[in-house]
């Protein structure tokens, strides 16, 4: 086999949980180009680089692997967002990965239940919104801009794709509870 090209940037990066999406050019394409190469070189190491379906990269977690405090706080952040979408009745997907947002202008404080939602993991005002998007940005899930604005990137689909089910089952909850009984 030949060198495979960016292996110890790969390697620091994967291992502290970031997704490697099309944003990071030109470590992508390296891994893009021959996958199986890169599979089977951290394979001997006891690590499973994955390949998601909606094309980006990651370690998977050691079975075991604690969950980092901040992955409850990004749940909360990430189903609120979701929720409001869904509440606008845009089509989420599109808006949430096609869009660039502000923080200042995020729906999270609007709702007394988003509010006690954020009171939950200890979120109390716009700057906790920040330090989650910051992690998020760790993750490889959301890049700033500034210190406003933001996108969510495309390996935000591990998060999304469990908000979304939460988001349907509630919502399916609520309007069961909310529908008058039958006799």
């Amino acid at each position: 086999m030949s060198e495979l090209p960016y292996l110890q940037q790969l390697f620091e990066r994967l291992r502290r949980g970031w997704h490697l999406s099309p944003d990071d050019e030109p470590l992508f394409s390296a891994v893009a180009m021959q996958p199986d190469a890169y599979v089977e070189y951290f394979a001997p190491l006891g690590i499973k680089l994955v390949r998601h379906p909606r094309d980006f990269f990651y370690f998977e977690p050691e079975s075991g692997e604690t969950i980092a405090e901040t992955l409850p706080r990004i749940a909360v952040f990430s189903y609120i967002l979701i929720d409001h979408i869904a509440n606008l009745g845009r089509p989420i997907e599109e808006y949430l990965l096609g869009q660039h947002f502000l923080v200042s202008k995020l729906p999270h404080f609007t709702l007394d239940r988003y509010v006690a939602m954020l009171r939950q993991v200890e979120i109390d005002d716009v700057d906790g919104l920040r330090q989650v998007l910051k992690n998020m940005e760790r993750y490889g899930w959301g890049k700033f801009f500034d210190n406003d604005e933001f996108r969510i990137l495309r390996p935000f689909h591990r998060v999304f794709d469990k908000c979304l089910g939460l988001a349907t089952d509630v919502n399916a909850t609520a309007a069961a509870e909310s529908s008058p009984p039958s006799t």
